[in-house]
């Protein structure tokens, strides 16, 4: 695979905005190589790799702006892009929340990118395939997933100065294994893993993993929904955590439609409102999870803690509100960080006497944003925990709960770990043990 280099990307931007005849233009370039294979009932399925270019222009005239995307670089197509931007401004209506281009501004250092990962092709794909395979026909179970890896290099340009380029890769596997058993006592597991470096992936320990699951899943005992003690390993954590982080938004809590508007006005940014060991915070540059050091338009993204200790530090915030209402610009994270502690998995599972462990949600759906209640069902992998043993599988559940009861009623914290949610945001985050998690109905999935 091969990406644009700093120079070339410094070259289209230059072109782009030496065109440029509005007072204000903003102007980013991707170009993305992706590989990836997928496979199900134990065979290839799919398998490709795909390289994209997007070159997007905005210009702004008086407060008027309009967006043009391309995906050709020679220069007859970046000036033809920037002429049709400006007259589109010209044609949009004034955008009374407007502001300028970000002018020069410094970027972390971010080391997101693995050459041997670059360099992944068809052949290395199927080196790991055939591990899974292996580990699939060894546990007798139908393996199903999806193997990707991407090399990417993004830059963004503003007409005030601002310049900022990123090269990066990662590297996934997901796989989900059924047994081979009678309709209705078959079990199913899920395991996977998301990294920038396709190194740290053994695609045949996850595929064992998910087999295991599997296996013991098998025949599950009925189990009543209530309210339980539950171990929510790293994948169900990011599925709920995501919720939370979305509602992280300064300008809703000032007017009065957020979790974190204070019934008084304003905001609840200080209060201690989690538990005394919640720490959330964004950092680009952290080694475990290497991510975007910019915005599409060239804001920085920086170092900042939204909880520490439980209490709520910075919520995000647009350059917009920011100026109205003297908070700091925070532009919504590229990096999410849940501190835990040195505490593995299976330590956790020792460690109490009755609960019901959680490998993965899905179906995640919000249902209150002034409480932050979502809705969602277990999957792959529920099973319970007595006495600090796996007794036996039970049944899936429907969950009626929020990411913030979840971080009030934390018992334990686990040893972090980097994943990405169904909707593709990725995250660093630990199984947790929470008390009280309501269970609202029996699922019949497996």
């Amino acid at each position: 695979m091969a990406t644009l280099t700093q120079a070339q990307a410094k070259a289209i931007t230059n072109t782009l905005l030496g065109a440029a005849m509005a007072p204000e233009l903003v102007v980013s370039v991707r170009e993305r190589s992706n590989g990836h294979v997928r496979f199900a009932r134990n065979q290839p399925t799919t398998e490709g790799d795909v390289e994209t270019l997007s070159i997007s222009v905005t210009a702004s005239i008086a407060g008027r702006s309009a967006t043009v995307v391309g995906n050709r670089s020679d220069e007859a197509s970046l000036l033809a892009l920037v002429a049709e931007a400006e007259e589109l401004a010209a044609l949009s209506p004034i955008d009374p929340e407007h502001m300028p281009p970000v002018g020069r501004t410094p970027y972390l250092g971010v080391d997101g990118h693995d050459k041997p990962t670059a360099k992944l092709g068809a052949k290395d794909r199927a080196k790991h395939l055939q591990q899974a395979l292996a580990a699939a026909e060894a546990a007798n179970v139908e393996l199903a997933g999806f193997l990707q890896h991407h090399e990417q290099s993004v830059a963004v340009a503003t007409s005030a100065g601002a310049f900022g380029f990123q090269a990066s890769t990662s590297a996934s596997l997901t796989t989900t294994c059924r047994t081979l058993g009678v309709a209705g006592e078959q079990g199913s597991g899920w395991a996977g893993l998301e990294s920038h470096r396709m190194a740290s992936i053994d695609a045949g320990a996850i595929t064992a993993l998910a087999a295991e699951k599997a296996d013991i899943s098998q025949s599950p005992k009925s189990l009543d929904p209530g309210d339980y003690l539950v171990i929510l390993e790293p994948q169900a954590v990011a599925e709920l955590l995501e919720f939370l982080v979305d509602a992280l938004d300064a300008r809703a809590a000032d007017e009065g439609r957020s979790w974190f508007s204070h019934p008084d006005g304003g905001t609840r940014v200080g209060e201690a409102l989690f538990h005394n060991s919640i720490n959330l915070r964004a950092d680009p540059a952290d080694k475990t999870n290497p991510a975007s050091a910019f915005t599409n338009t060239g804001e920085a993204h920086k170092i900042v803690d939204f909880i520490t200790d439980g209490a709520v530090k910075n919520l995000v915030c647009s350059r917009y509100w920011a100026n109205k209402t003297g908070a700091p610009a925070i532009p919504r994270p590229s990096s999410v960080l849940l501190d835990g502690s040195d505490t593995d998995l299976l330590e956790l599972v020792r460690a109490v006497d009755r609960a019901v462990l959680v490998t993965r949600f899905w179906y995640n759906r919000a249902l209150d944003p002034r409480t932050i209640l979502a809705t969602g069902l277990t999957r792959d992998g529920t099973f319970l925990v007595e006495q600090g043993k796996i007794t036996t599988a039970v049944n899936n559940f429907r969950y009626n709960d929020s990411p913030v009861k979840m971080l009030q009623n934390v018992v334990a914290l686990g040893r972090p770990q980097r994943v990405v949610t169904r909707g593709g945001t990725v995250m660093v985050v630990p199984p947790i043990v929470v008390k009280d998690f309501h269970f609202a109905s029996r699922s019949d999935a497996i």
